[in-house]
């Protein structure tokens, strides 16, 4: 399991980090491609509310690369870092609560679909960290 969390916690902070990065230089093209998720499952890709605020960008930025860090520290060292866990699950747990909020407003399935991609990030986050840390102290518990 210590093998399968350092895989799965690799691709969480490249899953992370990478986005933070583009969001900086392709904003807008960010914004299209997440929109356009809805319309693999039949929707229309278009946007239901502009995007065009620095501000939130900004925020949204900083949120990811959070998570991209703090999934950095815990592949780095789990066993002093496994406290990081609770809130790297309160942020993400924070964006799940935003897309469900936004998907009953709107209704535009992007917004279902974060939820389920959201949820499952979080579940992987939760079940690879939580077994490998069992692991480790079952194999070394000091």
């Amino acid at each position: 399991m210590i093998k399968a969390f350092r895989v799965v916690y690799t691709i969480l902070t490249l899953n992370f980090f990478l986005p933070a990065i583009a969001y900086c230089f392709a904003p807008e093209q960010a914004a299209e491609t997440y929109y356009k998720l809805g319309s693999y499952i039949g929707a229309d890709s278009t946007q239901p509310w502009s995007e065009e605020s620095r501000f939130w960008l900004i925020l949204g930025i900083g949120n990811v690369a959070t998570l991209g860090f703090l999934c950095l520290l815990m592949l780095r060292d789990l066993r002093s870092n496994y406290n990081m866990l609770v809130p790297l699950c309160f942020l993400k747990g924070c964006s799940i609560l935003g897309f469900l909020i936004a998907w009953f407003i709107h209704g535009h399935p992007s917004f279902l679909i974060g939820v389920i991609f959201d949820s499952l990030t979080i579940f992987c986050m939760i079940y690879f960290a939580r077994n490998a840390y069992r692991e480790m102290m079952e194999i070394s518990p000091t």
